[in-house]
């Protein structure tokens, strides 16, 4: 009776590993494929002031466009141009801004990548 419940108990294990992997291999099926997408990171803190610096990670050749926005407004264009596979750092000097709430972010053919930052001068 004990090897009976051992071998139940390992059947069903095994058969919630084969419907998780199912599972799994067929919600990921239309996933986004993300290694082809630019990375953008976050400031350091999210209140800035004076010189900032926007880092972001390119996987490819890609022509990328940097802003900074103000309530969906462009206010700020820092780089419209083709960057190399790789890391990238674009530096603005904020005090060319009023206090407040701004975003930042890329903007490639495939992507549109936003983050919030701040600014107290």
């Amino acid at each position: 009776m004990e090897l009976l419940t051992i071998l139940y108990i390992t059947l069903t294990i095994l058969l919630v590993i084969i419907a998780y992997r199912f599972l799994l291999k067929r919600w990921s099926k239309n996933r986004v494929p993300t290694e082809e997408y630019c990375v953008l990171y976050s400031t350091e803190t999210y209140q800035v002031s004076g010189e900032v610096e926007f880092y972001f990670q390119c996987p490819e050749l890609i022509h990328v466009s940097f802003y900074i926005w103000s309530a969906d407004e462009v206010v700020a264009e820092l780089a419209s141009k083709e960057f190399k596979s790789g890391g990238h750092i674009l530096r603005y000097d904020t005090n060319q801004l009023e206090n407040g709430g701004y975003t930042f972010g890329i903007v490639t053919e495939k992507q549109k990548t936003i983050k919030k930052f701040g600014i107290k001068n």
